[in-house]
């Protein structure tokens, strides 16, 4: 089970990875041309922005994986989720990750501070009080959550079948009872 969402998020990754490149900037564009900038080495940049899309894809797919069985256990409703949510969810997971891991490469100085797209820089010359660096943080997560809805909605008719079998894994069909009024 773990292999299989394990394949799932490396899928979602790479779905996530290939439509983040193109927001806001086209990394892959940016692997190509190298050189320096005011982000620092461009290829880097990108290999960084993409490499982040992938992490946060695996591990998104374990946590979601763990939070479908665990709702499965708690003795569910019994309603089938679509592929689509189940997709949807799961990307948007992807993107949460995505945003927190690219606050922590500034944080830690994995890519230079002080760039056009250094989320760091708008939050430390924040001049707004508490809830409005809260804010900004917010808004830094969320912007990942664009490409990451894409992403699920591309992947849904390829992955969100799997997606929706594991969801429904374990489930007994429910016995459908008659009364003297069917037929």
């Amino acid at each position: 089970m773990l292999l299989r969402l394990l394949g799932i998020g490396l899928a979602y990754g790479f779905g996530f990875m290939f439509v983040k490149s193109l927001f806001p900037e086209p990394f892959v564009l940016l692997i190509m041309q190298g050189g320096q900038s005011s982000e620092g080495d461009l290829t880097t940049l990108a290999l960084v922005y993409m490499g982040v899309g992938l992490i946060s894809g695996l591990i998104a797919a374990p946590i979601f994986g763990g939070a479908l069985l665990l709702r499965r256990g708690a003795g569910g409703d019994g309603r089938s989720a679509s592929r689509l949510v189940l997709s949807l969810a799961l990307a948007l997971l992807t993107g949460t990750i995505s945003g927190i891991l690219t606050l922590l490469v500034y944080a830690y100085g994995i890519l230079p501070p002080g760039g056009v797209l250094d989320p760091l820089k708008l939050i430390r010359n924040s001049v707004h009080s508490a809830p409005g660096v809260g804010l900004l943080i917010a808004w830094t997560i969320a912007r990942d959550l664009l490409p990451a809805g894409l992403a699920g909605l591309f992947l849904s008719p390829l992955i969100g079948g799997t997606l929706q079998r594991i969801y429904e894994a374990g489930r007994q069909p429910q016995q459908r009872t008659y009364d003297q009024y069917d037929y």
